[in-house]
């Protein structure tokens, strides 16, 4: 077997092409065994953002083509999501016995499914990613269900083992694994608690004229799956109770009409502000002047939470959370600690969470220290670099 010090691991997948997920790799102790292939451009939003590779000295990256950007194509829905060609070659070109293939992309995608087979072939050890905690068998039926657990076993077959985002995914992988197959539990990447802390300069409350306010805060996509209709109708009976509250909401989808609707139809200009979706580097000072975090998702159409980045870093910057037990969000927030968890889709429960903790400071102020501690000690970069390295280095 090759020694860990003398591989290379080869990182080909689209994700990292986000500086926010590939700043993991800033902590991974040794730099110099990373080779990273990325799409030299990733479309997202159907088009409208384009994401070029990141550039660094420190860190091999090759760049080159991606050509299946989403999940709506005609026949192969997601199927080739990611898929680059020309990485067989660059692999082949500079790999050696016993390298490592990770690829950060489902294994239920014949991209994954390729890398494996590529693996397998040169003598490699292939792991891959996966969010997915809700059961196939769930989700899928039919021909669809076979084809799809069909192209999973086979990939865990050509793998040597699985980065699970959450445990309920790890649970639904070991189900077609067998009990020798290496499974770490973690995101896809960590936390940045650098710049999301409480410690930070925030002068988002002078700007917005909401110096007496209690400040809740949403961030995420308009939709139904994130409980938009709960939030609003919850905030409003709490606003009913306590005037001084303030509902901060940041993003777009396809509930913004609705929102705006919202706000006029019931005379709610000065108590609900809108913010266009922000660029993750200007949330810290947003989060910093804020009370509380929300996140009222939904499950919807086979989709359950799978692991809520905002609420991770609103919890790294001190704020309490108030979400829903569905999902895996009860990894994130820990009901009665770092936060409250209520019933999804019931505006009077999430109500009364936001009452409990608007009128309690102190009860705001210490579940904000034990969620930036949660999150420091479970889910920042170093510590998730640190379970990607260990796992790297316990593979057969």
């Amino acid at each position: 077997m090759v020694g860990f010090n003398m591989r290379k691991i080869f990182i080909t997948s689209y994700p990292y092409v986000y500086e926010r997920y590939f700043k993991v790799f800033d902590f991974f102790p040794e730099k110099e065994k990373l080779f990273f292939i990325l799409p030299n451009t990733w479309e997202a939003k159907g088009g409208k953002i384009k994401v070029k590779t990141p550039v660094r000295q420190d860190i091999k990256i090759i760049s080159t083509e991606a050509y299946f950007f989403h999940s709506h194509y005609p026949i192969i829905r997601g199927l080739l999501k990611g898929w680059m060609p020309r990485a067989k070659n660059i692999i082949k070109q500079n790999a050696k016995l016993g390298d490592i293939i990770y690829t950060a992309i489902e294994p239920n995608l014949l991209t994954t499914y390729f890398n494996a087979r590529l693996a397998k072939k040169l003598d490699l050890k292939h792991v891959f990613f996966t969010w997915q905690n809700v059961p196939y068998k769930s989700r899928l039926r039919g021909l669809k269900l076979k084809f799809t657990e069909h192209i999973i076993k086979k990939t865990i077959q050509n793998s040597a083992g699985a980065i699970c985002g959450n445990h309920k995914a790890a649970e639904i992988l070991r189900s077609y694994a067998t009990t020798d197959f290496k499974i770490l539990v973690a995101p896809i990447s960590g936390v940045d608690t650098e710049k999301f802390s409480p410690s930070i300069n925030s002068d988002f409350r002078v700007k917005n004229n909401l110096d007496n306010k209690i400040i809740i805060t949403f961030a995420g996509v308009f939709d139904k799956r994130k409980g938009i209709n709960t939030l609003l109708d919850a905030f409003l009976l709490s606003l009913n109770k306590n005037p001084d509250l303030h509902l901060v909401m940041i993003g777009t989808g396809p509930l913004e009409d609705f929102i705006h609707d919202f706000v006029n139809q019931n005379k709610l200009q000065n108590e609900i502000t809108v913010i266009p979706w922000l660029p993750n580097e200007q949330l810290p000072g947003v989060f910093a002047g804020s009370n509380i975090f929300v996140h009222p998702s939904e499950p919807s159409g086979g989709w359950e939470e799978q692991f809520g980045y905002s609420m991770a870093e609103a919890s790294a910057s001190g704020l309490p959370i108030i979400s829903t037990n569905t999902g895996s969000i009860n990894e994130i927030v820990i009901d009665g600690e770092t936060g409250k968890l209520v019933e999804a889709k019931n505006p009077e429960q999430l109500s009364q969470a936001i009452e409990i903790l608007s009128a309690n400071r102190s009860l705001r102020q210490q579940m904000g220290v034990n969620a930036r501690k949660y999150i420091e000690s479970n889910f920042s970069h170093r510590v998730v670099a640190d379970k990607f390295n260990n796992f790297f280095r316990e593979l057969n």
